[in-house]
């Protein structure tokens, strides 16, 4: 596995922080060690998004952590940098 710098490991923990806590407003507890960051706000129970709204979600945390959207949404293999 390739290393990541830790400009980009800071990047990807900002996006994950902002999820954890969306995850536990929706669901009014922590996520579990298995349960999805990147859920679907319409169920009731954790259960991950499609992948369109897993990359909306990804650039929503990113914009609100002022964060690069395109390093993160490449490093989860999502969409590559030069897409965007």
């Amino acid at each position: 596995m390739p290393r990541i710098s830790e400009p980009l490991m800071a990047a990807l923990l900002e996006v994950a922080k902002v999820r954890f806590e969306l995850f536990r407003e929706h669901f009014g507890r922590e996520p579990g060690p298995d349960e999805p960051l990147l859920f679907d706000p319409d169920k009731g129970e954790p259960t991950a998004s499609t992948v369109a709204d897993s990359r909306l979600q990804v650039v929503s945390a990113a914009a609100a952590t002022e964060v690069d959207a395109c390093a993160v949404l490449d490093l989860l293999g999502f969409k590559s940098s030069t897409d965007m």
